[in-house]
């Protein structure tokens, strides 16, 4: 048989089953275990990523819950501080009231001993004029005589008489 181009068909369908064989060959090595690679590969990374979710939302869950935390503790120590001013400010004004108590009391008893001490003085000075008078007349009667007295006693009458 005379081909044209000197094709033989034989040839042709011996490439062709060796190109078969070698398709499947590689089929088998190469893309098959290629594709499973890949395919495991996608599901390690898909696994990884639902888990960075997961692990996402328990952080995000967990910073709510702490930032929570933030404002109650923020609230009960706004709280104290507000008792604490609020004792010291009791404290401050039971203190200024005893003061102002003793202060009063100092204040009393400073009146009542200026006036101890008027009324002592009054009555030394009292003293001191009444012997001053005993002793200006004892000289007037030691001076004068018997006159003196009877001076006085005719003055006395006179006042008296007036009065």
């Amino acid at each position: 048989m005379n081909i044209p181009l000197n094709i033989d068909w034989q040839q042709i369908l011996l490439h062709l089953l060796n190109f078969v064989i070698l398709a499947g060959g590689l089929y088998l090595l190469l893309y098959k275990p290629v594709r499973a690679f890949m395919e495991k590969r996608q599901s390690y990374y898909r696994e990884q990523d639902r888990r960075a979710a997961e692990t996402l939302a328990d952080a995000e869950k967990k910073a709510a819950e702490v930032r929570r935390q933030m404002q109650d503790a923020d609230a009960a120590a706004a709280e104290k501080l507000a008792q604490a001013q609020k004792a010291a400010d009791d404290a401050a004004r039971r203190q200024l009231d005893d003061a102002r108590a003793q202060a009063e009391r100092i204040l009393t008893e400073a009146h009542a001993a200026a006036r101890r001490e008027h009324d002592r003085q009054l009555a030394d000075a009292q003293k001191e004029l009444e012997e001053l008078a005993v002793t200006a007349t004892e000289k007037l009667v030691l001076r004068s005589g018997g006159d003196a007295f009877d001076q006085f006693l005719n003055e006395a009458e006179r006042s008296e008489s007036h009065a």
